[in-house]
């Protein structure tokens, strides 16, 4: 019985995340990370948004599966690539190396039709539901929320 190497390429979404350092398992440069340095909310790529990417951007043959990362296991999610054929040609020319592979996923996740300026729908939907907030409720809020801020029920202001 012998044991045959699996020779495709491992991505982890902690590879593609601007907001970890090198020793955490970033494998691009921060520059190039996944997001626009004018998103207010950092957000990692997840790993069906990486596997979409390839997939659908890309156009190579991938596999997501629900593994973690062993620096970093409490974030989900890995995809295997295959970078080349059986024959050893290259499946995508212009994707010859693994470091090819991150740089070029780097780059397509922001535009992930999930996202929108390049954070997740839901990020995105809750900063501007913030924002909303934070525009429209400058005044000094109701009596309700007033209680709520002082602990409860409205003293009475009756004299012994």
């Amino acid at each position: 019985m012998s044991f045959e190497h699996d020779k495709r390429v491992i991505v982890y979404p902690n590879y593609l995340d601007n907001r970890k350092t090198v020793a955490q398992g970033r494998r691009i440069p921060k520059e190039l990370g996944e997001l626009p340095p004018a998103a207010a909310v950092p957000s990692a790529p997840n790993a069906i948004e990486i596997y979409e990417c390839i997939i659908n951007g890309l156009k190579l043959e991938a596999e997501a599966e629900m593994k973690s990362y062993p620096r970093d296991w409490m974030v989900p999610g890995r995809v295997r690539v295959k970078l080349r054929g059986e024959d050893g040609s290259l499946a995508n020319p212009d994707i010859p190396t693994r470091r090819a592979l991150l740089l070029k996923v780097a780059e397509l996740v922001p535009r992930h039709p999930g996202r929108v300026n390049g954070r997740p729908k839901a990020v995105a939907a809750a900063a501007e539901k913030v924002a909303q907030q934070a525009a429209g409720g400058s005044g000094a809020g109701s009596s309700k929320q007033q209680q709520q801020q002082h602990g409860g029920k409205k003293k009475s202001s009756k004299k012994k």
